[in-house]
């Protein structure tokens, strides 16, 4: 992450939230001064009869299964010329890069470019978001604190080089307390690495994994693995 980012003029700009059962805006709303400044919190099916303005700045935390919706959704900010968009996305979209196979990283980095394209959009990534480091599961992590998205609501900064995208996640390396799992973790990611432009080949590992309560499989391990070489 970088050390120096830009400051941003505030102004009179209106601050508009598209997401508001988000889990990640629920618990940055609890505190005091993000819901004294932000005053609209909307749901996805509301943007279609909602008044936006030339002087909003939207940060879209919602997101549907189908790329047809945000589509749509985009329409809505497109045809009412805001002043800006935040599109929140996530540290799992890298997969992409190797693969489309698994849903939720490809739908949001299809709204992610398309949010890019017509509007300009800043891109704030985040990890797994936590309230702190040990509830994150054994294993590297893409991790974001919920207390550093509160902090970058407040006083959002981009960095100095003109890039319009944050990444406000950290990479956690969490030690293994059992050492099966740990064992467990290296041969799945090895067989992972193995098949990674086809992982979805692994679906009902991932499905015997998510019974024994492990997190760390599927795009999340695999993204995990690619942020770690990206940033190191």
């Amino acid at each position: 992450m970088k050390a120096e980012y830009g400051t941003e003029n505030r102004g009179a700009l209106r601050e508009v939230v598209i997401g508001r059962n988000s889990s990640v805006w629920r618990k940055s709303r609890a505190n005091r001064a993000i819901s004294e400044r932000f005053k609209k919190a909307i749901g996805h099916d509301e943007v279609s009869a909602f008044t936006f303005t030339s002087v909003d700045r939207v940060w879209v935390f919602s997101y549907s299964r189908k790329p047809a919706e945000n589509s749509r959704l985009l329409d809505v900010l497109e045809s009412a010329a805001v002043h800006e968009v935040v599109y929140v996305s996530s540290a799992a979209t890298i997969v992409t890069r190797l693969t489309r196979c698994y849903g939720y990283p490809t739908v949001k980095q299809i709204a992610e470019d398309e949010a890019r394209r017509r509007l300009n959009a800043r891109v704030l990534i985040l990890g797994l978001v936590v309230d702190r480091v040990d509830e994150l599961p054994p294993g590297l992590n893409a991790a974001t604190l919920q207390g550093a998205i509160e902090e970058f609501l407040l006083a959002p900064r981009w960095p100095d080089d003109g890039g319009r995208s944050m990444r406000l996640f950290k990479t956690v390396d969490v030690p293994f307390t059992r050492a099966w799992e740990a064992r467990l973790h290296r041969a799945y990611s090895e067989l992972q690495w193995v098949v990674r432009y086809w992982p979805c080949v692994l679906r009902p590992v991932d499905v015997m994994l998510r019974a024994l309560g492990i997190r760390w499989y599927g795009y999340v391990n695999l993204s995990n693995r690619l942020w770690n070489t990206t940033t190191s």
